[in-house]
């Protein structure tokens, strides 16, 4: 039996960032051996949920 992976499409962007916490930002993901691209993900999608909770619902 063959495992299927699926493969995650990424939109490639440009942000503008403080040199100084790109560097901080590198440098945490390589001691956590982390990809940016899933540390970036992973805190917007973080910031998203509590903010979707913090919305007044529309009932």
């Amino acid at each position: 039996m063959t495992e299927e992976k699926t493969k995650v499409v990424r939109k490639t962007t440009s942000i503008k960032i403080n040199p100084d916490l790109w560097k901080e930002v590198k440098k945490y993901c390589i001691d956590k051996d982390m990809d940016i691209s899933d540390m970036l993900e992973n805190l917007l999608r973080k910031e998203l949920k509590t903010a979707k909770g913090k919305q007044p619902s529309s009932a």
